[in-house]
């Protein structure tokens, strides 16, 4: 079953995961390390002439980086959209279909 949720009267938390391979031959992977680490985001795979970095938070969190790592070169890249769940205890906004008797 598929739900979808409006939470714009709602509290809530957002994420946009992506995984992204960006060229790096050695003299700049450093800059890219650190970049990854100021996002929080992780080196997950090291290659001869690249880096893949997972990275996990707001779009606009993830579109920041992506705008700083793009001149390096991004070879590849997967994105999960954005994923949201309603804060702790509020009262629940009722999926999209969903009515009072389900």
């Amino acid at each position: 079953m598929v739900r979808v949720r409006d939470f714009k009267d709602a509290d809530y938390v957002e994420r946009d995961l992506m995984l992204v391979r960006i060229a790096a031959e050695p003299n700049v992977r450093g800059e890219i390390v650190q970049l990854a680490n100021l996002f929080r985001g992780r080196v997950i795979d090291v290659a001869r002439n690249s880096l893949t970095v997972e990275l996990a938070g707001t779009e606009a969190k993830v579109e920041a980086f992506l705008d700083l790592v793009r001149p390096y070169g991004i070879r590849e890249l997967a994105r999960t959209g954005v994923i949201a769940l309603q804060r702790g205890k509020q009262p629940e906004h009722k999926a999209q279909g969903e009515d009072d008797a389900a």
